[in-house]
């Protein structure tokens, strides 16, 4: 009897199908655009702007570094939280008008900083007008004058070593008296009060120091 040999074929069918995963990778690659080199133009703007930023940064920092070192090295005087007067607002406030009095206040009126003054004149019978040197202060009036309540008071002062030179070259208010060999002086004006219209000049430090604790 003869045998029949059958052979299994142990082999698989072939599969024709890619890979899904690298099918969607060839589509997407073929969906994007190819890489784009930026133009002269675009560069050069851009290089334009980055300098624009810098160049600004740049003068910032040099505005504010010269600001600092301004505000570091400016002096503060002992009186600037004071009303100070020029050697053209001494005139107006003193000179003779020829007819008995003295001084223009109403030149003070319209001028700008000057409100809190024009209020002061003209509501006091006594000015008084402190002439120091700032090179050559007297540091037993200063604290003196830092003690006192002038709120309201019709006090001035000047530094005779910004106005000095024209204040004692000024004939129209030689009749003031000022000593130009003093470090400081104090004048009263007596406007309307027991001599009006009348100047005394303190020279000495222990007089000027007794008119400042009787201020009125």
């Amino acid at each position: 009897m003869a045998r029949v040999q059958q052979n299994k074929s142990n082999s698989k069918k072939p599969n024709n199908k890619a890979p899904q995963k690298e099918v969607a990778k060839k589509q997407d690659l073929a969906k994007q655009s190819p890489k784009r080199e930026p133009s002269k133009n675009e560069i050069l703007f851009f290089r334009l702007g980055l300098s624009i930023v810098v160049l600004t940064i740049i003068t910032v920092a040099i505005i504010f570094t010269i600001q600092f070192f301004m505000n570091e090295n400016e002096e503060v005087g002992p009186f600037d939280d004071y009303q100070h007067l020029t050697g053209s607002d001494l005139q107006n406030l003193t000179f003779n008008d020829g007819f008995g009095s003295y001084g223009d206040f109403t030149y003070f009126s319209d001028l700008e900083d000057y409100e809190e003054m024009y209020e002061a004149i003209m509501s006091n019978a006594y000015i008084y007008i402190y002439f120091y040197k700032s090179s050559e202060l007297n540091t037993e009036v200063e604290e003196l004058i830092k003690s006192l309540d002038l709120d309201g008071k019709a006090f001035f002062f000047i530094d005779l070593d910004l106005y000095g030179e024209a204040i004692f070259a000024n004939q129209t208010i030689a009749h003031l008296n000022l000593d130009q060999a003093r470090t400081h002086m104090l004048l009263t004006f007596d406007v309307d009060g027991d001599n009006p219209q009348t100047f005394r000049v303190d020279y000495v430090t222990s007089q000027i120091k007794i008119t400042l604790n009787n201020l009125k």
